[in-house]
């Protein structure tokens, strides 16, 4: 028992102000634990919320059984999450009731958080996964004008993986260079 634990418990305290005493001593390390893993659980769920219907009402269990596979693969949790989680869950139990739609949801998340967070001088990137159509996004500083880049309607080559990537130097023909892995 700790020392706070015996001056809460001392005689005399009235037990209203006992600080959660059915807690074990390192129940701290859970709280933060969860606390750090909530911004993951979030880019998750909100925006994908169709993750939701295959493991209701709150993902949880879905939520940590991809965290302990990807903290045994050491994946980093950067803009590949999607991609990730996308991956996890087709070789998963809950494989069989994903749909294209999520996955397609999950690919526009991962090139949406790419944007986000890229700092080289890419101006765009594709992603693509073994079953469905590529998905392209550009940096907001990229002024389309509402049309549709050239480098989107490039016949491009199969994927080696089943997911890849390729950042886009330009919006012309020419801007696709080879399909990277996903790590």
């Amino acid at each position: 028992m700790t020392a706070m634990e015996r001056f809460a418990r001392a005689e005399g305290r009235a037990a209203y102000r006992l600080p959660f005493p059915d807690f074990p001593s390192h129940a701290r390390s859970f709280v933060h634990l969860d606390a750090r893993l909530l911004p993951y659980w979030h880019a998750l769920f909100d925006v994908c919320p169709g993750l939701l219907k295959l493991d209701p009402p709150d993902g949880l269990n879905l939520f940590r059984q991809f965290m302990t596979w990807a903290y045994g693969r050491q994946l980093a949790l950067d803009w590949t999450l999607h991609l990730n989680v996308c991956r996890w869950l087709l070789g998963s139990p809950y494989g069989s009731r994903v749909d294209d739609e999520l996955v397609d949801a999950m690919l526009v998340a991962a090139a949406a958080r790419w944007v986000s967070s890229d700092e080289s001088p890419a101006l765009g990137v594709v992603l693509g996964w073994q079953g469905g159509p590529c998905v392209y996004d550009w940096k907001p500083r990229l002024r389309l004008g509402g049309r549709q880049p050239a480098a989107e309607a490039e016949e491009l080559p199969p994927l080696p993986w089943d997911f890849a990537w390729c950042p886009l130097s330009s919006t012309g023909a020419t801007a696709f260079r080879r399909w990277l892995q996903v790590s």
